[in-house]
């Protein structure tokens, strides 16, 4: 029996612009279940180089991921356990991982969420080694890749699975921090892709939107002297939004997932991943709790500066970072009292000495 080929993925290093319907439907044609899963890089006209001086070779790079292992993770947010996935790749020295509902092993691409890199055949592996790193047995794959199916295919249309492509957050999901909303988001996509039965979760090690633990603690300090989020990330010399997200695509691929429903209010993540060949039939907000028709009106006895912090880092990824989001007139109140960085700063930054450029 033949393995099954190690996926392959060839994503765009270089900026894009915004990418319309016709380019979606280009790069749907270029294929998604061929035998290595490579996306070719569309021509110049599809998506134009926005460096003059850059070369067709520059503007690609292929990128590997490996599913190490898949475990069981029973949850409290929701009824049926999913699975983790655990990936190594040659971009970065960092795990990520998948988190996965409904994963299924099946021969026939595209008929169900599994990893080919993991499921793939090893040469003189045992079921042992398969079931440690949670595989399905040397049967299972043999049954299923000699198998003809009697019936014919389902042609019925089946939604694309919701997916969220979410940034490790220490302070917020392992301490509680109310700085940011990340725990909450990933709570509710945990709930959401549970209700439906399938979904995934792509969970990547970008600390602060790309600047590491350490610095973000720093620019915390700054937030406190009255910096916004995008001004301290600035301020300690990084990009406002270091992150990228080529690795959570080539994850899609290894998973066999050409369409999703995107949880996220932040466009790029959306035009990040079509320019990489995903297809995002629908961008799924994320509201929060507080922020939801209804649950404002009690924030106004609310006296916890902490819930303005989380207000305020919002606001900013509305106002400052292009984030798409309804920000309540009960928050714009509230904002333009005082920030709440301001409110832990001295007499002395009050009066602007902390934000000397």
């Amino acid at each position: 029996m033949s393995s099954i080929p190690e996926p392959v993925f060839v994503c765009h290093q270089q900026h894009q612009p915004a990418i319309d319907s016709e380019v979606t439907s280009r790069i749907e044609r270029l294929g998604f279940f061929g035998d290595t899963l490579l996306v070719r890089t569309p021509p110049a006209e599809i998506l134009p180089i926005t460096e003059s001086t850059a070369q067709p070779s520059d503007l690609k790079r292929t990128v590997t991921v490996q599913c190490q292992v898949r475990t069981r993770i029973p949850s409290e947010y929701c009824e049926k356990p999913h699975s983790l996935l655990l990936y190594s790749n040659n971009v970065d020295n960092e795990e990520h991982l998948a988190l996965v509902f409904g994963y299924q092993y099946s021969a026939e691409p595209g008929s169900a969420f599994w990893s080919r890199s993991l499921e793939k055949l090893v040469d003189g592996e045992t079921d042992r080694d398969r079931y440690i790193r949670g595989a399905v047995s040397l049967a299972e794959l043999r049954s299923n890749s000699s198998s003809n199916p009697t019936q014919s295919p389902n042609t019925q249309e089946v939604q694309p699975p919701l997916a969220r492509i979410h940034s490790c957050c220490f302070t917020g999901e392992t301490l509680g921090s109310t700085r940011c909303d990340c725990r909450e988001q990933l709570i509710e996509a945990m709930k959401l892709m549970g209700s439906e039965g399938r979904g995934v979760i792509l969970y990547l090690k970008q600390e602060g939107r790309g600047i590491g633990l350490k610095d973000k603690m720093k620019a915390y300090n700054l937030i406190d002297q009255g910096y916004d989020t995008q001004q301290a990330n600035i301020e300690l010399g990084h990009p406002a939004d270091g992150r990228s997200y080529i690795i959570a695509t080539a994850i899609l691929r290894d998973l066999q997932i050409p369409s999703v429903r995107l949880l996220t209010n932040n466009p790029h993540k959306v035009n990040s991943i079509v320019g990489d060949g995903v297809v995002v039939s629908e961008r799924v907000p994320m509201v929060p709790a507080s922020w939801l028709a209804g649950d404002v009106e009690g924030m106004k006895n609310v006296e916890d500066s902490n819930v303005l912090d989380r207000d305020e880092y919002l606001m900013t990824k509305v106002q400052k970072m292009g984030h798409i989001l309804d920000i309540p007139q009960e928050i714009l109140a509230s904002s333009r009292k005082g920030s709440p960085g301001m409110k832990h700063a001295s007499p002395l930054d009050r009066n602007g000495d902390a934000r000397k450029q």
